[in-house]
């Protein structure tokens, strides 16, 4: 049991940091464009130091919402995920699958009730299927960190 709640803590710590920095510069890239349009050019620059303090503010600003609701859908689909992989046998595919699935019910049921996600960098399909990666990760990540140790 104590292999299982520090696998799900880990796995809940790649999808909230990762998911939440994917985020982070998308909305950066989307400010670059934006910004470089409106001077008529490329692209605006941003410094690596002014990219790194952005993403740490927003993961700052929107840990406990995004953080509860991603490691809440993370913890529920983990649980339908094992009940899956009895009968499947594979377990890696099947955490992963499954975890990507509940993110993107997540963003989906969210954006059908408020009419928005409520986080900018996942209102597109990009941002979607970033935060859907970062997702499959992480319930691979618990999977091989679950694993079976007989051998």
């Amino acid at each position: 049991m104590l292999r299982r709640t520090t696998a799900f803590v880990v796995a809940a710590a790649v999808l909230v940091v990762l998911g939440s920095f994917m985020q982070s510069f998308l909305v950066q890239q989307a400010w670059s464009i934006a910004a470089g349009q409106a001077d008529g050019g490329p692209p605006a620059a941003l410094a690596l130091s002014d990219r790194i303090a952005w993403a740490g503010h927003d993961f700052a600003g929107i840990f406990l919402g995004y953080g509860g609701l991603t490691a809440g859908t993370l913890l529920v689909t983990l649980l339908v995920a094992g009940a899956i992989a009895r009968f499947t046998g594979r377990r890696v595919m099947v955490f992963g699958i499954t975890s990507a699935l509940g993110i993107f019910t997540l963003f989906t049921v969210v954006r059908i009730v408020l009419g928005t996600v409520g986080i900018f960098g996942v209102r597109g399909m990009t941002g979607l299927a970033a935060q859907m990666a970062v997702a499959l990760g992480a319930g691979m990540l618990f999977a091989l960190l679950t694993r079976s140790r007989a051998g």
